[in-house]
């Protein structure tokens, strides 16, 4: 079950991979029109985005070309795990519920 995400979800992402983003920039990996394209991928994936899995599958793709985005990685797999966590505690305490009625 993937959780869909809310405008807080969308913009703690966007938090993320601006840190990224801004790195890229500071050590001069990337160009002008290569900001440019990167910023628009980042904005529109994101904005479309309607989980945090496909927010990683995004990120995952930016790795390729882009091994600064490692971090952001590992930070958005750390929100998929919360959410899990949340999910598999939730349905064991439906369970207890139920197993005592």
């Amino acid at each position: 079950m993937q959780k869909h995400l809310t405008e807080e979800d969308k913009k703690r992402i966007y938090d993320i991979l601006a840190e990224a983003y801004i790195d890229l920039i500071s050590k001069q990996l990337i160009g002008p029109y290569e900001r440019k394209v990167l910023s628009y991928k980042i904005l529109q994936n994101v904005g479309k985005a309607e989980s945090f899995e496909e927010v990683s599958e995004f990120v995952s793709g930016l790795l390729a070309s882009y091994p600064v985005f490692q971090n952001a990685s590992v930070r958005i797999a750390s929100q998929i795990g919360k959410l899990h966590e949340e999910q598999l505690i939730g349905r064991l305490q439906s369970f207890i519920r139920q197993a005592t009625v």
